[in-house]
C-alpha cells in the first residue's frame, strides 16, 4: 500500500486532544493515501490523486448533478454519505481487486474501522448508520451516490488519458458502465467515452 506519509494521527500519540482534533488527524490520512488503482495502471506517484481527491471530486459531482436533475433526493444526506464513504480506508487502505481480499471480509474490516473512527466524535452513530446505508444501497440516495462514486473514477480516467496518453486507464469505461443504471449518469459516461474517442483520433 503506497502512501505519501504515515497516518498523521500517529503524531498525536501520548497527547490528550479534543476528539474532533483526533478525528481530523485520522481523516487527514486520506490525503496521504494514493488511489492505488491508478498507480497499478502506471500513473506516477507525483501525478496520482489521493483518496481525499477522489472524495472531493465525487462530492462536487453529486452536488451538481443532484441539484440539477434530482431535487427529490435528500441532498444533505447524499453529501454526508459521499464524504464519509471511504473513511474505512484510513485503517484498511485503498484495497483494489488485485489484492484479492474477500468482499465480505473487506466490508467487515471497513465497518470495524468506521465504528472505531466515528465512535470518538459527537453523534458518531449517525455517521455509522449513514455509512451502512450507503454500503447496503438501502435508499435511493445511497444507490445514487454509489453510482456517482463510480462515475467519478471514469471522469478521472479520462483526465489521465488526456494528460498522459495512458491507455491502461481505459478499462474504467466498461467497468463503470456495468455498474450504472441511472440514465443521466449513463449519458455522462457515454459523453466521456465520446471525448476519449475524439481525442484518440487526433
Amino acid at each position: 500500500m503506497k502512501i505519501k506519509n504515515r497516518n498523521p494521527a500517529l503524531l498525536l500519540k501520548g497527547m490528550k486532544v479534543d476528539p474532533i482534533i483526533e478525528f481530523y488527524f485520522e481523516l487527514n490520512h486520506l490525503k496521504q493515501l494514493f488511489r492505488q488503482g491508478w498507480l497499478l495502471r502506471g500513473i506516477p506517484e507525483n501525478k496520482c490523486e489521493s483518496v481525499a481527491d477522489h472524495l472531493f471530486g465525487s462530492a462536487i459531482l453529486a452536488l451538481i448533478i443532484a441539484n440539477s436533475y434530482y431535487e427529490s433526493l435528500d441532498l444533505n444526506k447524499m453529501l454526508k454519505m459521499v464524504l464519509i464513504h471511504e473513511l474505512g480506508e484510513i485503517y484498511l487502505g485503498d484495497v483494489t481487486p488485485r489484492d484479492r481480499i474477500n468482499k465480505n471480509l473487506k466490508h467487515e474490516w471497513e465497518y470495524k474501522a468506521v465504528v472505531e473512527i466515528f465512535s470518538k466524535i459527537p453523534k458518531g452513530n449517525q455517521y455509522i448508520s449513514l455509512w451502512k446505508e450507503y454500503e447496503e444501497g438501502a435508499s435511493p440516495e445511497a444507490k445514487f451516490i454509489k453510482q456517482v462514486d463510480r462515475l467519478e473514477a471514469a471522469f478521472q480516467a479520462v483526465v489521465y488519458k488526456l494528460q498522459y496518453n495512458n491507455k491502461q486507464v481505459e478499462d474504467f469505461y466498461p467497468w463503470t458502465k456495468k455498474r450504472l443504471s441511472d440514465k443521466k449518469l449513463i449519458k455522462l459516461l457515454n459523453d466521456l467515452q465520446a471525448i476519449h474517442n475524439e481525442t484518440s483520433r487526433k
